[in-house]
């Protein structure tokens, strides 16, 4: 009880302190218990979405994928004369051309009975359910197409009319709901995928009447849905997992380091606790104690902060048709964050724990109030760090040998040699400093600025090292996504011009005549058309605008005939690309925030640990301008160290993501790497601006004065 009260009256007397060493926890926190409880929804919604069975369907027959529409109806016609069966529906789907209002447009189609346990139709916010000629659409196809209930559309040939809007599957997609007849009228654009059974059939029975077909009961079917969908979100939730980790270690690397700070500006008070009587194990355990009551209010703070923030995205996301499910809160989800706040903050403040226990009183008490003024144990660090790049190497190549038969492995054993490498940095950063440091002596001699921050960097290279390592891993990690969504560009447009020599294509398995498709098109003189070896090349005449060329060839084929635009083929890549990257981008710019709070917090303990030098130095004739630009000085340096060290790593590792994957990538975006290097430097700048301000008002008299 005496180190528990001892602890939290430590930190009632320093307030101040405790907030600047749970910061980066509350940052981290938020962020884990965000991604948590967005994953949570995101699973729920997307299996719901990717379970076709309805709940009532008490057995499915799945017929194969050749299986014509006659042959399916007569299924569902032997079907409903078993013992034991209520209801039998046909699901069809196709992704159909639809023109509405004037323009065309490709939506998937899906046969509904319309009413009873098998329809998917949700509350509808206007019209009613569908009868045979008519559709029900979602509510965001309608926002997107302008359709409203009574208008009419052409889909394949077939008019049909907009009878109700309301819930329906959509996730991104226009997507109409029709009756079952409407289906088979459409002919081979929609392809029979299941038959539902309501009831309790004998799947003996059952399984006879269904020829060649599979017949399953509908739980297990069910459930077999809903495993395709957790294994396709597996590498999903487990890069989500990684980044996660990666914020949290960032959070870890900037607490212990302020931790370190802290507790040697506090040596003479822990020094008197021992003389009092305190034994180590209780100097020991009472900063321990201290670490882990900063660490439930930080993580608490943060778990709140998660929770509004997840709370926010699935509103939006439910508002825009993509969730259908109640926000899930996941309490004990939000209480295995706290816990994992409170490990990390006992984790980070281990060392400085370890430190603070392992101090004679009298050393404590004349021992310099430079936290990082000791010497460093060079020779272990240098050893561990060449031991993990040697790991890391050979983790890398690991990778790239494993990949030709399973990507997921090879890069698994990508991230682990990353890993490696961070691990290794960590190791030999204090080095770094120091290194870089002596790189600007030739500048030195012409700037009060510059000279000082040679000193610090010299003096105090581990607390500038803590500042580099989470800029290395934040420039790293979005220089790796950099490198890799351009290359994955470049490697679709060379996958597109491959596949697509012309501006649209259609396979000329799927025409009946295709010399007869092509004398069509020729007709028109805006289109010029020729048969290749696999499909029917389609290139506008000179002058003609793709928008002509389209509503030309829109309007010589039958309907119903695929026409692949290379255009539409390329702009879903982007876009699939461009989804990719903006949710990277926003996984790492949390690393890239704990970053700048790490910068922040660790410059405002410089500041606050130097007050009596800098009080010196002002006495000496230093204004304040040139306090300001030495602690600018001082963050610029680590963030330089910090982007070129993670440009050039991230650059590396992007590489060899996409050969991982197979893809050549090309050439990496020099420029854009050079920009997000200057950019990182300047935030850092920024960063400090708080701590220099601090700097400047130290008044030379009362910092002589200050203990």
């Amino acid at each position: 009880m005496i180190v528990i009260r001892a602890a939290a009256r430590s930190v009632l007397r320093r307030p101040g302190q405790a907030v600047l060493i749970g910061i980066a926890i509350v940052a981290a926190t938020a962020f884990a218990a965000a991604s948590l409880l967005i994953s949570l929804n995101a699973r729920t919604a997307l299996v719901a979405f990717g379970m076709s069975t309805p709940a009532a369907a008490g057995a499915v027959v799945i017929p194969p994928s050749d299986l014509t529409s006659e042959a399916a109806t007569e299924i569902a016609e032997r079907a409903r004369t078993l013992p034991g069966v209520d209801e039998v529906a046909v699901e069809y789907l196709g992704d159909v051309e639809v023109q509405l209002g004037g323009t065309t447009a490709v939506w998937k189609l899906t046969s509904d009975p319309g009413s009873g346990p098998l329809s998917g139709i949700g509350e509808l916010s206007a019209g009613s359910a569908p009868e045979v000629g008519e559709v029900v659409i979602g509510t965001s196809t309608a926002e997107r197409s302008g359709a409203t209930v009574g208008d009419v559309f052409v889909a394949g040939g077939r008019e049909l009319t907009v009878a109700g809007i309301g819930q329906v599957h959509e996730f991104g997609q226009d997507v109409a709901l029709i009756r079952e007849e409407d289906a088979v009228a459409l002919g081979g654009s929609m392809a029979p995928v299941q038959i539902f059974v309501t009831g309790d059939p004998d799947l003996d029975v059952l399984n006879a009447v269904a020829g060649e077909s599979t017949v399953v009961g509908g739980e297990e079917r069910r459930a077999e849905e809903a495993r395709s969908v957790t294994d396709t979100l597996v590498g999903v939730f487990g890069a989500l997992t990684v980044f996660v980790g990666l914020a949290v270690l960032s959070a870890v690397v900037i607490v212990s380091s302020t931790f370190r700070i802290l507790l040697a500006r506090r040596a003479a008070e822990l020094a008197l606790l021992r003389c009092v009587g305190a034994s180590r194990a209780q100097v020991r355990r009472s900063v321990l104690v201290e670490a882990a009551f900063i660490g439930l209010v930080g993580g608490a703070a943060g778990v709140a902060v998660g929770l509004a923030a997840a709370a926010g995205l699935v509103a939006a996301a439910r508002g825009a048709g993509l969730l259908d499910a109640p926000f899930d809160a996941a309490p004990a989800g939000l209480i295995a964050c706290l816990i994992l706040a409170v490990c990390c903050s006992i984790v980070a403040a281990l060392p400085a724990a370890r430190a603070a226990g392992r101090t004679s009183p009298v050393a404590a008490l004349g021992e310099a109030r430079s936290s990082d003024a000791r010497p460093l144990r060079g020779a272990p660090r240098l050893l561990f760090a060449v031991a993990a790049l040697v790991v890391a190497a050979l983790s890398a190549l690991a990778g790239v040998v494993v990949a030709s038969t399973d990507e997921f492995l090879g890069l698994a054993l990508a991230a682990l040699s990353g890993t490696l490498v961070f691990a290794g940095l960590v190791a030999v950063g204090p080095f770094l400093i120091r290194w870089s440091a002596l790189l600007l002596r030739p500048l030195a001699s012409r700037s009060v600025a510059l000279r000082l921050t040679m000193s610090n960097a010299s003096r105090a290279s581990r607390r500038s090292a803590a500042m580099t390592t989470v800029l290395t891993l934040g420039v790293g990690l979005t220089a790796a996504l950099t490198v890799g969504v351009a290359g994955a560009s470049a490697d679709a447009e060379e996958s597109v011009a491959s596949n697509f020599p012309t501006a649209a294509i259609i396979p000329v398995d799927l025409v009946d005549d295709p010399d007869a498709v092509v004398e069509r098109l020729s007709a028109d003189p805006s289109v010029e058309a020729r048969l290749g070896e696999a499909d029917i090349l389609i290139d506008p005449a000179p002058g003609v605008a793709p928008e002509a060329l389209r509503a030309a060839v829109l309007d010589r084929v039958d309907p119903g005939v695929p026409v692949y635009w290379a255009a539409d083929v390329q702009a879903g890549i982007e876009q699939t690309i461009l989804v990719g990257q903006l949710i990277g981008a926003a996984m790492i710019g949390v690393t890239l925030l704990v970053a700048m709070i790490g910068v922040t917090v660790t410059l405002a303990l410089s500041v606050a640990e130097r007050r009596q030098e800098i009080a010196l130095l002002r006495a000496l004739g230093v204004s304040r301008s040139g306090t300001r630009r030495s602690v600018a000085a001082e963050a610029a340096l680590a963030a330089t160290v910090g982007s070129a060290i993670g440009v050039t790593v991230g650059c590396g590792y992007g590489v060899l993501a996409l050969h991982v994957l197979g893809m050549a990538g090309g050439m990496p975006p020099f420029g854009t790497l050079a920009v997000l290097g200057v950019g990182v430097i300047a935030t850092s700048v920024l960063a400090s601006v708080a701590p220099m301000r601090a700097a400047s008002r130290v008044r030379p008299a009362i910092g002589v004065a200050a203990r």
